[in-house]
């Protein structure tokens, strides 16, 4: 499967700095989920420099975990996603952001 992957460098409470990975995962009917992504330690992580980039990741290299939690605002029962990936690669199809593309 192909995983849209941005990062985003931050900083605990405590100083120590670290990257968090957001994916953009397309189910068979077209739509969209996006899910936190966890690399397992011996496959190592994608540098935050190369990406937003597409990997690609067999289904058998990762597990997809769902976490339920109830809307600070609303009360509304939500889930949020994590993807653990244990193997994955880069894919060699290009990000093309076209976000601003409507805008002069």
């Amino acid at each position: 499967m192909k995983i849209l992957l941005f990062a985003k460098k931050r900083e605990t409470n405590e100083g120590k700095k670290f990257t968090s990975y957001i994916g953009t995962l397309e189910k068979k009917d077209g739509s969209e989920l996006i899910a936190s992504v966890k690399f397992r330690e011996e496959c190592g992580n994608p540098k935050a420099e190369d990406l937003p980039a597409y990997l690609i990741v067999e289904k058998s290299d990762a597990n997809l975990s769902p976490r339920k939690y109830a809307d600070p605002e609303t009360g509304e029962e939500k889930t949020a996603y994590t993807l653990w990936v244990s193997r994955w690669k880069m894919s060699e199809e290009k990000y093309v952001d076209h976000s601003l593309d409507d805008f002069e």
